[in-house]
């Protein structure tokens, strides 16, 4: 049997995902010999609300943005330095931050929303960013809405 629940508001996912999994297990033995069950959460950005956020955000920040999903989700900072060292990724956990919050405010999405990338620090604790991560399901998400945006941009740069 296949069960879908949808337009779950996106702070209470986990929460309903976690609560189907613990009911399922109640009435079903672990020794049971089925492939068991699956349980999907969606990514709370869609590639309209990764579009809105592109728009938002300065070059430089696109740029960090491209080499993440490019990346497969992970880009490290010497790849971001590039070759010439020009520091794209220096001031970007603000930038990402602010244009997060704007969008919240304008209702583009919900206020709890997860920023995509998260910065990784050295294990040596120095709090050096090691280079910047973004979640699995948000790659293919950020990837279509890097495509729409850029073909955006270059339709109105023929104009």
């Amino acid at each position: 049997m296949r069960i879908v629940i949808e337009d779950v508001p996106d702070h209470l996912g986990a929460e309903i995902a976690l609560g189907v999994v613990e009911l399922v297990a109640r009435h079903t033995p672990l020794a049971y010999g089925g492939d068991g069950i699956s349980v999907l959460v969606q990514c709370d950005w869609t590639p309209e609300r990764a579009a809105h956020l592109l728009r938002d955000l300065p070059l430089r920040a696109i740029g960090v943005v491209r080499h993440v999903v490019e990346g497969s989700g992970w880009a490290d900072v010497d790849t971001l330095r590039g070759a010439n060292g020009d520091g794209l990724w220096k001031g970007f956990n603000t930038t990402l931050a602010s244009a997060v919050a704007r969008g919240a405010r304008r209702g583009l999405w919900p206020a709890g929303i997860r920023v995509p990338l998260t910065p990784t620090t050295h294990p040596d604790g120095d709090r050096r960013i090691r280079g910047y991560a973004m979640p699995c399901e948000a790659v293919a998400v950020f990837a279509r809405a890097l495509e729409s945006t850029e073909s955006a941009t270059a339709r109105s740069d023929v104009r």
